[in-house]
């Protein structure tokens, strides 16, 4: 059966989210900083109107101001965002039984074989759209195609408020002048090299057979050679039926600026303990291995992983571990310019609170108090402090 991937971008996520909560700001440039010092911080995110102008991300808002003047400044409420990020997921869930967020203004639904009960995926893609528009006043662009690549390609070709299709019989002539950079899964070091043998766009790739990407670049040309027809496998998720136990628990984000604070990435890298623990909790599960993942600018990944003794669900004790899984990397988070970042938890086993001395038992009680009140309040009505603190730097 052919798969119908869709991929969900938000537009300008953070600018969108204040513009929609504030009248006052809408179809004006505005400015997302880290901080309220406008002269020390950096824009992480630019509304459209802002960014046709020249602004975007990481640039400094010192700079922004002397673009443009007149642009509004907001500073980062990333509780809000974070809120309406899991209001939208869960207002997907109905459209697909396997959806997936990606970050916190992407989302995957793998619509295969859904077009029985809800129609054709574009159809349903217009739905979706509209109805975040309406519900939460902000626009999101859809790409839709056989595979979880070639979709978030398809969602980027039309920004903001777009929506393609992109058939596998479109993708030669579609993506024929795209830069191979621009690639999601190719990064600096593998665009050098495909450019050193004169593969600087799309349809450059065709030009070369699969033993040519095999000597080359070794198991990644594998992957390449299926890019260039068209294909690809490495991006497609091993969705499982919902009686089948997940292997691992994970979650990531990637960051709209290049972080260089340690306390900064500590406070994102305990937010994401925190939702892998919420997560393992729900599915009445612990898990002992836990794998970090941290990204550079243009360096590529550099991950890790530590089995522990005993499994737990405990977002703080997630946390702890994941900093001691840091401290085995060459540089910890010294000097660390970081991008993005990842939690994933494994060898996960079914919770059974084994542990019986009065302070694991007090512990326990007290993260079932949290959930019960998240549960009925919402996601982070209560949250770890450190977690109150992110502010991009």
């Amino acid at each position: 059966m052919n798969r119908t991937i869709m991929h969900i971008d938000m537009d300008a996520f953070f600018a969108s989210i204040e513009q929609a909560s504030d009248p006052r700001l809408r179809g004006k440039p505005v400015i997302v900083g880290g901080k309220a010092n406008k002269q020390r911080t950096v824009v992480c995110a630019a509304s459209y109107e802002a960014k046709r102008m020249g602004i975007d991300s990481a640039m400094s808002v010192a700079e922004a101001f002397r673009i443009c003047p007149q642009a509004e400044f907001v500073v980062a409420d990333t509780a809000k965002y974070i809120f309406t990020s899991h209001a939208i997921f869960d207002m997907l869930k109905p459209y697909s039984p396997r959806v997936e967020q990606a970050s916190v203004d992407e989302f995957w639904l793998d619509m295969t074989g859904t077009e029985r009960f809800l129609g054709p995926a574009a159809e349903v893609a217009r739905a979706i759209k509209e109805r975040i528009r309406s519900e939460f006043g902000v626009t999101a662009s859809v790409g839709i195609s056989s595979s979880r690549l070639f979709a978030k390609i398809a969602s980027k070709l039309k920004k903001p408020d777009g929506l393609v299709v992109l058939d596998k019989g479109d993708i030669a002539e579609t993506l024929r002048d795209m830069p191979v950079g621009k690639i999601t899964g190719i990064g600096r070091s593998t665009r050098e090299r495909l450019n050193g043998f004169g593969i600087f766009v799309y349809s450059d790739m065709a030009r070369f057979g699969m033993d040519f990407y095999r000597d080359k670049f070794g198991k990644l040309g594998l992957w390449l050679y299926g890019v260039s027809r068209g294909e690809d496998g490495l991006f497609i998720p091993s969705w499982q039926g919902e009686e089948a136990p997940p292997k691992s628990v994970g979650h990531s984000y990637t960051l709209p600026y290049n972080a260089h604070n340690p306390e900064l990435i500590e406070a994102w890298l305990r937010l994401l303990c925190e939702m892998v623990a919420s997560r393992l909790r729900s599915l009445g599960l612990e898990g002992r291995c836990l794998h970090v993942f941290l990204r550079q600018p243009d360096m590529g990944f550099v991950a890790k992983q530590k089995m522990f003794g005993v499994p737990t669900s405990d977002g703080a004790e997630i946390f702890l571990r994941a900093m001691a899984v840091i401290s085995c990397m060459p540089r910890g988070l010294k000097g660390f310019r970081l991008r993005a970042l990842g939690v994933c938890a494994s060898v996960l086993t079914p919770a059974c609170g084994s542990r019986l001395l009065e302070a694991d038992i007090k512990r326990r009680e007290l993260i079932k108090s949290v959930d019960e009140i998240n549960g009925r309040f919402g996601e982070w009505t209560v949250y770890p402090a450190r977690v109150s603190g992110i502010r991009p730097t």
